[in-house]
C-alpha cells in the first residue's frame, strides 16, 4: 500500500517483464534537486516557410543534473526573432488562467508547450525562453521553401 510508503529522496526504478521473464522495458526516476535551467525540445527543427507551418516546443525546468523538477510552476517568458512568430502556449493545467496568445505561461508539473509559426520567407527562427531563478534557453528552427 502506498499509504505505508515513507518518502525518501533517491531513485525509483521500474522494470517490465514479458511472459518469459525477460526485461522488456525500464524506467528510472531520480528525485530532483532545485530548479537550475530550462530545456527546450522542438518536435521538428525544420518547418515550411509558408506562413502556416508550426513547431511545438516542449519547455521543461530541470535541476543541475537534468532531472525534471515536477513541482515547478514558474512563469516562463518567450521571445521569438527571425523567420517566425510566437503562436500560442499551453501547460495542460485546466485551472490555468494564462492566456494562450501572450508570449508567457506558467509551467505545470515542470513543463509546458510553446508553439511557433513560420513566416513566408525562409530563414531561422530564434526561440528564447526565460524564467526567474533559472538559466534561460535558446533554440533555433529552420524554415525552408
Amino acid at each position: 500500500m502506498w499509504m505505508d510508503t515513507k518518502y525518501e529522496p533517491g531513485t525509483v526504478k521500474a522494470v517490465a517483464y514479458d511472459a518469459n521473464g525477460n526485461a522488456v522495458a525500464e524506467e528510472v526516476i531520480h528525485t530532483a534537486g532545485e530548479p537550475h535551467h530550462l530545456v527546450l525540445e522542438a518536435d521538428r527543427k525544420t518547418i515550411k516557410a509558408d506562413g502556416k507551418d508550426l513547431s511545438f516546443i516542449t519547455v521543461s525546468v530541470v535541476d543541475k543534473d537534468g532531472n525534471l523538477c515536477p513541482h515547478a510552476d514558474d512563469l516562463v517568458k518567450f521571445k521569438v526573432k527571425g523567420a517566425g512568430t510566437y503562436r500560442a502556449g499551453a501547460n495542460g493545467n485546466s485551472a490555468s488562467l494564462d492566456l494562450f496568445h501572450v508570449p508567457e505561461m506558467h509551467l505545470f508539473n515542470g513543463k509546458l508547450t510553446a508553439i511557433v509559426e513560420s513566416l513566408e520567407q525562409p530563414g531561422t527562427i530564434q526561440f528564447e525562453a526565460s524564467a526567474k531563478g533559472v538559466k534561460e534557453a535558446t533554440l533555433q528552427i529552420e524554415t525552408t521553401n
